[in-house]
């Protein structure tokens, strides 16, 4: 489910971002706790604060989650031009 739109979708369809040490990892290989997005919901996960409470830890550097948001979103076009996109 993504939590940026609360959508359930496939897997395929969603980007997973995970939080690691030294910040946010994105990437379904990740290891720990993952919070899975639509390309394109980063700004409504930012809004209702979604990411910090799927990988229940605190958000850690404000500047460093809104910069993972912005590389998820950018595969918006990647995944409409493979069709599974919400």
């Amino acid at each position: 489910m993504c939590v940026g739109c609360r959508a359930t979708g496939e897997q395929s369809e969603l980007v997973r971002v995970a939080r690691t040490a030294s910040g946010f990892e994105v990437g379904r290989t990740a290891p720990g706790r993952g919070a899975w997005l639509h390309p394109g919901c980063g700004a409504q996960a930012l809004k209702r604060r979604a990411i910090p409470r799927a990988l229940r830890s605190d958000s850690g550097d404000p500047a460093q989650l809104a910069a993972v948001v912005v590389e998820v979103d950018a595969l918006a076009p990647t995944w409409a031009n493979q069709g599974s996109l919400h």
